[in-house]
């Protein structure tokens, strides 16, 4: 079951100079309209190929729009490739982005 993690929880990661990989697993046109800082846009068709760029101990959170299927689902694609630290963005791209 893909497990979850909240912006802030990110945030602190990152304040502990916790490497982590941001992917917005949306289409180039979602994530050219809105994405979050930082953040590499790798739609999920194309995990697969991609996966080289990235070593199977790096921590990476998949980011949709809301934080539901599609980000869960990439997590599965992402962990049945080998990779141990996989998450999904809690609220996805729309609740980070939230003032």
């Amino acid at each position: 079951m893909p497990q979850s993690i909240a912006k802030e929880q990110i945030e602190a990661l990152k304040q502990q100079n916790i490497l982590l990989h941001l992917v917005d697993i949306r289409s180039s046109a979602e994530f050219e309209k809105q994405h979050i800082p930082g953040a590499i846009n790798l739609p999920v068709e194309t995990i697969e190929a991609n996966t080289p760029q990235f070593s199977k101990d790096d921590m990476i959170v998949c980011v949709c729009n809301k934080g539901h299927e599609r980000s869960q689902n990439a997590t599965d694609v992402f962990t049945n490739a080998g990779f141990l630290k996989v998450y999904y963005l809690a609220g996805g791209t729309l609740g980070w982005l939230q003032p």
